[in-house]
């Protein structure tokens, strides 16, 4: 088996399906631009929001007891934080 195969069965047994990751988290997604009527959210939210959705699908999909979801999670909040507070960069 070579590194990338050995990579993603190791990513596989981690996180879950592909398949079942991408439908959730894009489902996820699919209701947030439902809501989103006017607009508001700009290229940032939505980036952070689906990052924080993915890290969700692969809590759910997946090791739930995996804690460096629940990290990326904050993460990914913070930066939408900052973001939203002024620190544009």
């Amino acid at each position: 088996m070579n590194k990338l195969n050995e990579t993603l069965e190791q990513r596989g047994n981690r996180y879950g399906s592909m398949v079942s990751n991408a439908h959730f988290t894009q489902e996820l997604m699919r209701m947030t631009l439902e809501f989103d009527k006017e607009n508001q959210l700009t290229d940032v939210h939505l980036e952070c929001l689906h990052m924080i959705y993915h890290k969700i699908a692969r809590m759910v999909v997946g090791d739930c007891m995996y804690s460096d979801n629940a990290i990326d999670i904050a993460g990914y909040a913070q930066l939408l934080a900052d973001y939203i507070d002024g620190d544009k960069s």
